[in-house]
């Protein structure tokens, strides 16, 4: 059989594994790599079916990241029939605990402080949506002796 041409521009079933036992469904990944565009970011979705910590250690970045919640039924995404919780802070140290139960974005500056994030309650699917504009995801604490660990 004959390799199309156009191949090169089409990845199917591209996933990462989940680092959390309550995340059982797959994690659909897009990465603009060197080989895939090479625009420097990534992204990727979770269904969220139950509630749980996806992150409980305050920390900041370098580059900027996107965070959307969408509901999981989809004739009203806009409802998240649940409660999420983030907390963000400018300097690491005052925190602001923000509550969400409807679609929301939340734009996260290079250097803003965030986390924990908190999946409090889900009575229906909640789509998370990550998006870095970075291709070497890291991490930096308030504690300088903090390590991040991928």
């Amino acid at each position: 059989m004959t390799l199309l041409q156009t191949a090169k521009y089409i990845r199917t079933n591209i996933t990462r594994p989940s680092r959390h036992v309550e995340v059982t469904a797959p994690i659909p990944v897009l990465r603009s790599d060197d080989n895939y565009g090479d625009h420097g970011f990534w992204m990727y979705w979770k269904c969220i079916t139950k509630p749980y910590v996806d992150e409980s250690e305050t920390h900041k970045h370098d580059f900027d990241q996107y965070l959307v919640f969408l509901g999981g039924e989809p004739e009203n995404m806009l409802d998240l029939d649940g409660e999420v919780e983030l907390t963000l802070s400018e300097d690491g140290i005052k925190k602001e605990v923000h509550t969400f139960t409807r679609y929301t974005t939340v734009y996260i500056r290079a250097g803003l402080y965030h986390c924990p994030l908190i999946f409090k309650k889900v009575t229906k699917p909640i789509i998370f949506y990550d998006f870095v504009n970075t291709q070497q995801y890291s991490r930096k604490f308030k504690d300088p002796g903090k390590k991040w660990q991928p």
